[in-house]
């Protein structure tokens, strides 16, 4: 026995609309949430990346222009050819003079945006060597690391993290600078002084803290031997800091700047690297991946109160319709229950001017009406029922699908292959346009194209007896007609026509054109034909035949009549020996 689950209607109602408020909301939040983490993640590494970007770009420009002057200063003519003069022959005159010139010179290039200042260290025998302001003898300079790796690598030029100046004229922790050495222009293998041009770390660190837009991440620089040069937070560097190996290979390895996600001591952290031009200095920025995700758990917050607020505003607000229409509703119950035992002369009070009022008014009125229009509808709906039954045996065709069938088993017999194949997909792509996916009307193109598959497959029955020329105006291919209107006129003209003239070949030709507000379609061929008295009962109950050509032409005339009208459907011409013409009229519609 059938369990019938025994919920009142307001129940059924709250349980509706519990499910089509939440589950629509969960799938909401979950597509929500899904969507803004991604979106949230996309910006802020596309922020993160445009900012190391242009960051990337401003520190290199301030860089190249001091990297430029140390170019412009160490080819000086002027002052190379200071350098290489004789200790000896160097008159104290000249040598005021020269001091006064080179101090000019360097001073001129010193500026508070790039430069803090500009250091020539020289001969020691000059006495200007002394000076400390912008000029020092080599001596001076013997103890730094800047120097020693200008001379054991053969470095032309060095980029010195505050590590490498170990000066004691200046505090070095607070600059970085540009050290370079000045080469004889007739020996470039001999260095007649060198140059250092400062700048200062605060700076750059200020540079590199405009990538850090979130929090918990940061910024550094490094050169190529590991050496810190600047960094936005010594104390989160000290706790994470990237492999120096890791950093080279991934400036080599993302050339556009992009954020490379890494594990690095169990954190997941986001990672940009790229080297500075013209130094071996490389920029770095890490974001902590939990820095992303905070942003995104506290979207996620604001998306649940929002879930719960409108939703149980929303369940509130459905709990008082529920209520409200299953209490009216009764009322309807009520008054059709006696429609069941047929009586139709019971009416339901009504003193409401909403919709179930005027429910309540149309159910009135229907119930009058009822008795006469029952009638009427039933006889009506059984003359279509029947219509369609028979429709339904012409579509399926029982007859037609075991012949199709026993060709195909006969086939297999034999090993015709190919065969096989081209009358299975012949055959389903018949029945997939029968079926027209459930469709009364289809395109005259379509029509055609069911005609065509089943005069092929009948042909295969047949050894190629039937030949099959359509030749239609191209007008009326998207026009429609009621599906399964060809194909058993089709039938008719093989088996009855062409068929029964006995072992010869035959020819059937189907033509179409616009008529004025209609369309006429005629199938022909040159079958034996019909008697005059076989013509004119050719469209009633009487005329059947064992695989039920019959019935398939009386129910297309029958269709063609209810669908448009007594003045549309079949009309026969015929003379016996020589063949038949149906002609099928439909009104012009198009899709």
């Amino acid at each position: 026995m059938r369990f019938k689950p025994k919920l009142k209607l307001m129940h059924k109602f709250l349980i509706t609309y519990l499910l089509l408020i939440m589950v629509p909301l969960t799938i909401l939040f979950t597509y929500t949430y899904s969507k803004m983490s991604q979106m949230i993640e996309n910006n802020v590494t596309q922020s993160t990346q445009q900012a190391f970007e242009q960051t990337h770009s401003f520190l290199s420009y301030r860089l190249f222009r001091i990297f430029d002057i140390s170019n412009i200063l160490s080819i000086d003519k002027n002052i190379t050819s200071i350098l290489l003069k004789d200790p000896s022959s160097y008159s104290l005159v000249d040598q005021i003079k020269d001091q006064t010139f080179l101090r000019s010179t360097l001073s001129s290039y010193e500026n508070n945006v790039d430069v803090a200042n500009v250091s020539l260290y020289l001969n020691d025998k000059f006495i200007y060597s002394g000076e400390n302001v912008n000029l020092y003898s080599i001596k001076q300079a013997d103890n730094s690391k800047w120097l020693s790796m200008i001379k054991d690598y053969n470095s032309r030029y060095v980029w010195c993290p505050s590590p490498y100046l170990e000066d004691t004229y200046k505090p070095s922790n607070k600059l970085l600078a540009l050290t370079k050495s000045i080469k004889n222009p007739d020996n470039l293998s001999e260095d007649i002084g060198y140059l250092r041009i400062n700048f200062d770390k605060s700076t750059v660190e200020d540079i590199i803290n405009k990538i850090n837009s979130f929090e918990g991440g940061y910024s550094y620089i490094e050169n190529s031997k590991g050496t810190i040069v600047a960094s936005t937070s010594y104390d989160n560097l000290s706790k994470s800091r990237i492999n120096s190996d890791i950093v080279k290979e991934l400036s080599e390895s993302t050339k556009e700047f992009k954020l490379t996600k890494k594990n690095i001591d169990g954190k997941t952290v986001l990672i940009s690297c790229a080297l500075i031009p013209k130094t071996d200095w490389y920029l770095v920025s890490i974001l902590p991946y939990s820095s992303l995700l905070s942003k995104i758990n506290s979207q996620r917050l604001y998306l649940i109160v929002i879930v719960i607020v409108f939703g149980g505003i929303a369940l509130a607000l459905s709990f008082y319709f529920a209520k409200s229409i299953s209490k009216r509703i009764s009322m309807v119950v009520e008054g059709m229950r006696g429609v069941h035992v047929d009586n139709l002369d019971e009416f339901i009070e009504n003193d409401s001017e909403d919709e179930l009022g005027d429910l309540i008014n149309n159910y009135n009125y229907m119930i009058m009406k009822m008795s006469v229009l029952i009638d009427e509808q039933y006889k009506l709906g059984k003359e279509v029922k029947n219509s369609e039954l028979k429709a339904l045996q012409a579509q399926i065709n029982p007859h037609f699908l075991y012949n199709t069938l026993d060709m195909i088993n006969w086939m297999s017999y034999k090993n015709m292959n190919s065969e096989i194949s081209k009358a299975v997909k012949s055959l389903a792509k018949f029945y997939k346009l029968s079926l027209s996916k459930g469709k009364a009307l289809i395109s005259i193109e379509d029509e055609l194209s069911h005609s065509t598959l089943y005069v092929q497959l009948q042909n295969m029955r047949y050894n190629n007896r039937i030949t099959l020329n359509i030749n239609v105006d191209e007008a009326i291919y998207f026009c429609l007609i009621p599906k399964i209107t060809l194909q058993p006129i089709l039938e008719n003209s093989i088996l009855h026509g062409i068929l029964g003239k006995g072992n010869e070949s035959g020819t059937i030709l189907i033509t179409g054109y616009i008529e004025g507000d209609n369309i006429l379609l005629k199938v022909s061929d040159d079958g034996i034909g019909m008697k005059e008295t076989e013509l004119s009962s050719v469209l009633s109950s009487e005329h059947t035949s064992s695989i039920g050509s019959g019935y398939g032409l009386m129910n297309i005339d029958q269709r063609l009549k209810l669908s448009y009208g007594e003045i549309y459907g079949l009309t026969f011409e015929s003379i016996y020996g020589y063949g038949t013409t149906v002609i099928i009229k439909i009104p012009l519609i198009k899709e």
